[in-house]
């Protein structure tokens, strides 16, 4: 018995998921490495740093996934970026990163039960862990 697939298990669907990704994964190191600059809490800074490196590390799964693929990865800043930076307040921007978090989180596993190429289901399984490690409990 297998899952419906979703419709980002089409082949445009796919593209549009990884390019999707690597966008929202860019936005993500950049709100996290700007927020940094603000930053003189150690518990915030840690949970930052280990939050950009993760969105670095996803952004070459995704890269990786990509070039299996043979398409050619956008140059773009997901829109997260702006809408994350527009919150003064880092106390009221961690969660907001935390939600971006999450996005990624829902979009993977909507997506991996009907992935049926082993390279691609093992680079995104461990972006999937990635998010879920920095995600904050709930």
């Amino acid at each position: 018995m297998s899952a419906q697939p979703s419709p980002l298990n089409t082949i445009e669907g796919e593209a549009k998921l990884l390019q999707d990704l690597l966008s929202a994964e860019r936005a993500g190191a950049k709100v996290a490495g700007d927020s940094l600059q603000q930053c003189n809490d150690p518990a915030q800074r840690q949970l930052l740093e280990q939050i950009r490196q993760g969105e670095v590390d996803s952004c070459k799964l995704v890269l990786n996934c990509l070039k299996h693929k043979g398409l050619e990865p956008n140059r773009e800043i997901g829109a997260f970026y702006g809408k994350a930076m527009a919150i003064e307040s880092l106390e009221e921007r961690i969660p907001f990163i935390d939600r971006g978090q999450q996005w990624v989180i829902r979009k993977l596993r909507e997506y991996l039960p009907g992935c049926d190429d082993p390279f691609i289901r093992g680079e995104l399984e461990k972006m999937l862990n990635i998010h879920e490690v920095n995600s904050l409990p709930a």
